[in-house]
């Protein structure tokens, strides 16, 4: 929607370019008198009349243009009220010739370009650039395509150092003709000379020194995010008060922070369907590469964690499906916490069980994966304890039987490539789900195979309660449980 350049004008710098108005008439006044014979022999009363006319006319000039001409969207307005700016300086300095033309009609046409020309190159040449550092400043807009881009940092810094260079040398080459062309080179007009290219020399530094400032704050505010973005923070929300190449550096760091934002949330929503852990592999080896999945696995030595909920058929027909929800997600909330504080890795939940490995991302279950995965059956059972206390009220205790073997099993993505499920399969894994079968009584909610009793036996004593007969195992299989722990546990974490 296109809108007024005064409707994006802030009061206080209209007044501040109002000022600045009023200083290019005085100076214009000093320079009147100095440059030109002529306007000497005017009273200074008459000769400050004539320049705040132009004062008055160049500040309704310019509040009518901002008024009238309004900027699109796209269009950066700073350089839009710039150019008006210009334009009208050049107006106000067109009508100081015509005016003082009509007012002194015998003075000759050299005398009237000379009023306009302070005029012009002090308050067009020099301070229109300052006015335009306030437009940007106050007038911020963000350009998100380079074809858009109506400033050229290039273009930019041309006018600026033509503007800088050639004003005080134009002004002071004016000076010296008229010196040595019209006063003979006498001492005092010297020095009024030296005057002149102070004043004009001054405002270009001070304009330049500026324009310096503007720039190098801008090029801080992109390396500062530039540093956020690299801490981890993907939200600097950077951006510059010009609407040119810079404007662009920041659109993209912007655009970058949001894609990490967004990578960052897609990995921690995917973590909630998977474990994090397969969620970043994921990421980092597919989706930032953008290369095709790759369906298979490899085999990997693992302990696996097999849990289920006794009796949970009739706890499901006594309790509404909203209640039996919010029990079952505050049973799995703790079970998870125990499996990943101790370094494993949750597979997947079948119903009320829980399906855990350790070991199977390298150093996350310590140097001993199946003391890790002891150490997390036991929280799971202390937890549940504590969590049947909050359920008493309801008259809800839950029991579960937790089952662990090691062994070689397949890890890797199972399905096809619009579907995939991270798992893992194999006879081990069937295995742990049998020995979890047999954690109840008599027997005790914790068994463990043979293979894993060996692995911690230097941490746990370890009990054990007979041999059992397992679907799809040929022989009996030796099952153990903790008898208690060793006074000295060595962190495995």
């Amino acid at each position: 929607m296109a809108t007024s350049i005064m409707a994006r004008l802030p009061m206080g710098a209209r007044l501040r370019l109002h000022f600045a108005t009023a200083l290019v008439s005085l100076f214009t006044f000093v320079y009147a008198r100095l440059v030109c014979t002529f306007m000497c022999s005017l009273t200074p009363d008459s000769l400050a009349r004539s320049v705040g006319a132009l004062f008055v006319l160049h500040v309704f000039l310019r509040e009518v243009l901002f008024r009238v001409v309004r900027v699109k969207g796209d269009v950066p307005p700073a350089r839009r009220a710039y150019i008006l700016s210009i334009l009208t300086f050049g107006v106000t300095g067109c009508v100081a010739v015509a005016l003082h033309a009509v007012l002194h009609p015998t003075f000759p046409f050299a005398s009237h370009i000379k009023l306009a020309i302070g005029y012009w190159a002090l308050g067009a040449g020099i301070v229109a650039q300052l006015e335009y550092l306030l437009f940007e400043r106050t007038m911020q807009t963000t350009t998100p395509l380079a074809a858009h881009l109506h400033e050229r940092l290039g273009r930019r810094l041309m006018e600026g150092y033509v503007v800088f260079t050639a004003v005080p040398v134009i002004v002071l080459l004016l000076t010296l003709r008229r010196i040595v062309t019209e006063l003979g080179g006498l001492h005092r007009y010297v020095l009024e000379a030296t005057v002149l290219a102070v004043g004009f020399t001054s405002a270009a530094l001070v304009t330049a020194f500026a324009f310096g400032r503007s720039l190098r704050k801008d090029s801080e505010k992109l390396l500062e995010a530039v540093r956020k973005v690299g801490g981890g923070n993907f939200e600097p929300s950077v951006s510059t008060s010009r609407p040119d190449e810079l404007s662009l550096v920041a659109a993209g760091i912007n655009d970058m922070a949001n894609g990490l934002l967004l990578r960052e949330r897609i990995r921690d929503a995917l973590g909630r369907f998977v474990s994090p852990e397969v969620a970043t592999e994921f990421i980092e080896k597919y989706a930032r590469d953008g290369r095709q999945v790759e369906l298979g696995g490899i085999k990997r030595d693992v302990v696996i964690v097999f849990s289920d909920l006794r009796g949970f058929t009739q706890l499901s027909e006594s309790l509404p499906p909203e209640r039996l929800i919010g029990v079952l997600n505050g049973y799995f909330t703790e079970m998870v916490e125990a499996i990943r504080s101790n370094g494993g890795m949750v597979d997947k939940f079948i119903g009320d069980a829980v399906l855990a490995v350790f070991g199977l991302i390298d150093g996350s279950s310590g140097d001993n994966p199946a003391v890790s995965a002891v150490r997390a059956a036991m929280e799971m059972h202390e937890r549940l304890a504590k969590y049947n206390e909050e359920l008493a009220a309801d008259g809800i205790g839950l029991k579960s039987g937790i089952g662990i073997h090691a062994g070689e099993v397949v890890a890797g993505y199972l399905g096809s490539v619009q579907r995939l499920e991270f798992t893992v399969i194999g006879h081990n894994v069937n295995v742990a789900a049998r020995i979890e079968s047999q954690a109840k009584a008599p027997n005790p909610p914790l068994l463990v195979s043979d293979e894993v009793a060996k692995r911690v036996g230097s941490v746990f004593e370890m009990e054990c309660v007979g041999a059992a007969p397992l679907k799809g195992v040929g022989d009996e299989m030796k099952l153990f449980t903790v008898k208690k722990a060793h006074p000295y546990e060595p962190s495995t974490k």
